[in-house]
């Protein structure tokens, strides 16, 4: 199957994803750049992953935020309560209401995360 080549206007429908440096171990981020049409989007958004016996640090930000959970169980800490989020869960975080996420399952989680003001 010969490759598929992408229009250089930006126009395309594929968000190229870049790897961002964290400083948390076993803890993976993938940060979306929209471009041509969407460069003006209303939303964000990255895709991350957390390794069994990980965390992310407490986050907290001005944004309303949603994370979609994939191939696995986190327990996630937020506004002062810990709940039990499995693999195909959502979750909504207003602004400015801390959150932090524990992989204690055995498989890496991947979280899809959307977010806008």
């Amino acid at each position: 199957m010969e490759p598929i080549t992408l229009p250089p206007n930006g126009n395309a429908p594929v968000i190229r994803e870049t790897k961002e440096p964290v400083a948390l171990q076993g803890v993976h981020l993938y940060l979306h750049h929209f471009s041509g049409k969407l460069v003006n989007a209303p939303i964000q958004s990255s895709r991350f992953t957390i390794d069994p016996d990980c965390a992310t640090d407490e986050d907290r930000h001005a944004v309303n935020e949603i994370w979609f959970i994939s191939g696995g169980d986190l327990n996630v800490f937020y506004d002062g309560t810990w709940h039990a989020v499995k693999n195909g869960d959502s979750l909504y975080f207003a602004p400015w209401r801390p959150h932090l996420a524990r992989n204690a399952g055995t498989a890496q989680v991947q979280v899809f995360s959307v977010w806008w003001a």
